[in-house]
């Protein structure tokens, strides 16, 4: 089983991944502030994302929203291959933003990719790695967005509904969703659903890979990022998320993402980092 790194360029990482019958389990829990596109092209996977659970067969893909706990587990003894892209949106233009990343506010699957070309638009990204610098830049922008433009086409008609393993904890996550900006304690949570702290935060680890405590954190992190880069300061950001003093934001903030927010806005390249979870 090997990782290949296609290329990383500015603000596009694309991955390939073999794997023979050598036994690989898959990846553990994690997120990352880049949104991705997991196009499988031979094999089976099974994905959990946040409570939804998605079998991905070849020729199939999966949108996954940036900073969205996810992992994955092959069937062990088989032959598999795909190629993943992570992209962050700040790599597209402000009109473009607000048309695409509508498609990435959950996550969604589709089966059947190169039916509808997705295989042909994938490769076209691919082969930006053998074009000069500047030209490479330039491509890479416009064929994502001929990716995404496809995607869309697909997406109200073509969309596979996901397996939901439990729906309580859907019912947590969509709570804290909307009540991000407010304090929120496990006992809070345990008195609202009607389960115990302990028995509340092993389910929610088991469906979502993660502590709730440390998945509010996230989520909230996420939310000032975008704060940020939609044109707040750091201290208001910080505050719209309930952190009451900047420090403690900025050494969550840096611990989360491997930077301080003032690198956020920096011109030069972020490389790939999944945050610690």
């Amino acid at each position: 089983m090997y990782k290949y790194q296609i290329f990383q360029l500015e603000k596009i990482y694309l991955w390939e991944v073999r794997g023979d019958k050598e036994v690989y389990e898959g990846r553990s829990s994690h997120c990352h502030k880049e949104c991705e596109i997991f196009y499988m092209l031979d094999g089976e996977v099974e994905f959990l994302i946040e409570g939804h659970k998605f079998i991905l067969a070849s020729d199939s893909f999966l949108l996954i929203p940036s900073n969205c706990f996810h992992q994955w587990k092959y069937s062990s003894g088989k032959v598999h291959h795909r190629v993943s892209i992570h992209f962050l949106p700040e790599m597209l233009d402000k009109a473009e933003q607000d048309f695409f990343m509508d498609m990435f506010t959950e996550p969604l699957h589709f089966i059947n990719g190169s039916r509808y070309n997705l295989n042909f638009f994938f490769q076209a990204i691919i082969e930006c790695e053998k074009m000069e610098s500047s030209l490479k830049i330039i491509a890479s922008k416009n064929r994502m967005a001929s990716l995404l433009s496809q995607i869309h086409l697909l997406r109200s008609a073509y969309a596979v509904k996901p397996l939901m393993p439990d729906g309580r904890i859907q019912m947590v996550i969509k709570y804290i969703s909307e009540n991000l900006k407010e304090d929120i304690s496990l006992d809070e949570l345990s008195d609202k659903f009607a389960i115990t702290k302990n028995h509340l935060n092993a389910l929610f680890h088991k469906t979502v890979g993660t502590p709730i405590m440390k998945y509010i954190s996230a989520k909230r992190l996420e939310f000032a990022r975008q704060e940020i880069l939609n044109g707040a300061r750091f201290g208001e950001a910080a505050y719209k998320v309930g952190f009451h003093d900047y420090t403690t934001f900025y050494r969550a903030y840096k611990s989360f993402y491997g930077c301080p927010p003032s690198e956020l806005l920096a011109s030069q390249i972020e490389p790939l980092q999944y945050a610690k979870v």
